[in-house]
């Protein structure tokens, strides 16, 4: 798995792609699917922690897979590396791996939060 250190730029015209294109360009609409993103995003974590604390891995990779592949269409590289790192994990029950990259999973959505409202914002401006 690559590392993740550093966060990886917003990109622009994945979110042009998957998002923006798919509302019109209507700014209010992908905004509003921004705050949809991240409090789905707060909620799969939550679903991830508690799938950790249950031994219910079935569950645990569910909710990795979903975050995945959402964050991938808001360009948010970083989480979706995390989370396909937990959905394999999940696969093969390693709860102490998976334990280590929850915080990580939580330190980037805690970035993304910061960051993609005000970057959609001004892309769509």
């Amino acid at each position: 798995m690559r590392m993740v250190e550093d966060h990886l730029p917003l990109q622009a015209e994945t979110i042009r792609s998957f998002v923006a294109d798919a509302c019109g360009g209507d700014r209010e609409i992908v905004l509003q699917m921004v705050d949809f993103f991240l409090h789905s995003a707060q909620n799969l974590h939550g679903e991830m922690e508690s799938g950790l604390a249950a031994e219910d891995f079935p569950a645990t990779r569910r909710a990795a897979h979903s975050l995945k592949s959402s964050s991938r269409m808001f360009s948010a590289e970083n989480l979706a590396t995390l989370c396909a790192e937990t959905e394999r994990l999940a696969g093969q029950q390693q709860a102490d791996a998976i334990a280590l990259l929850l915080p990580r999973i939580r330190s980037e959505l805690n970035w993304l939060t910061n960051e993609l409202p005000t970057f959609c914002a001004e892309m769509l401006s």
